[in-house]
């Protein structure tokens, strides 16, 4: 007698953001709204990285804000749209908190890294691991209770949002930006870790105050258009 075969072992964790995933482009055509709103994040992300700058110095010579608001902003623009919305980090920190508050060309390109790297990794957790753990990919456990019947686990996201974003990838971040500047002789000597834990609060208090605002207000309404990518660039 033939051993039952046994049957092939299914996800046993089905959750409503399953279809945002690490594969590179979605299977749905994309909108031509879409397309729009990855150039209008772009431009808005560079006004707001330069009045962050501008408004709140006084580290402000050297690009570096003291509350970076749009930190937050760069946040949902890269859980909804990718690599857009890492783009329009590094690209609002060149221009925005570059160039048009003085810095040069080569400072600028540099040290924008900073507005780009830490966004690789938060969009690569939160769907390639958290996802897969009960933790939404969009952030809205942060402050639902429940994603479309599925109850959300809004200690483990808080944990999570606190210690990977408001920490970890903020601590590189600084890093990345002040060591950076510093090389280049944009900090002063001996000023290094007044520059660097800056930069390190004015992202960790923007983020922790206006993230779950956009996310409340905003996330939910951009998901029921369908206009979220479904992988990194579509």
């Amino acid at each position: 007698m033939q051993p039952e075969k046994s049957m092939p072992e299914t996800n046993k964790h089905q959750y409503p953001w399953s279809n945002y995933t690490l594969r590179i482009h979605r299977e749905r055509p994309v909108s031509s709204t879409q397309y729009t709103l990855y150039i209008v994040q772009i431009a808005v992300v560079i006004v707001l990285s330069y009045l962050s700058v501008v408004l709140l110095g006084p580290l402000s010579y050297s690009g570096i804000s003291l509350f970076y608001f749009v930190y937050p902003f760069i946040i949902v623009f890269t859980l909804w749209w990718g690599l857009w919305g890492m783009l329009g980090g590094y690209i609002g920190c060149v221009i925005g908190a570059g160039l048009m508050v003085g810095l040069g060309v080569v400072p600028s390109v540099l040290y924008a890294v900073a507005d780009l790297v830490p966004f690789i990794f938060m969009f690569a957790i939160y769907r390639g691991v958290l996802a897969k753990r009960g933790i939404d990919p969009l952030m809205r456990d942060l402050t639902e209770k429940d994603i479309r019947g599925t109850k959300a686990k809004r200690a483990l996201a808080w944990l999570a949002f606190i210690g990977i974003n408001a920490v970890v990838l903020n601590a590189i971040s600084a890093e990345l930006g002040v060591g950076i500047e510093y090389v280049l002789g944009l900090i002063p000597s001996g000023a290094y870790w007044l520059w660097w834990w800056g930069w390190f609060a004015g992202d960790a208090v923007a983020m922790i105050i206006i993230t779950p605002i956009l996310i409340k207000g905003l996330t939910s309404l951009v998901e029921r258009q369908g206009l979220v990518n479904e992988g990194w660039l579509t």
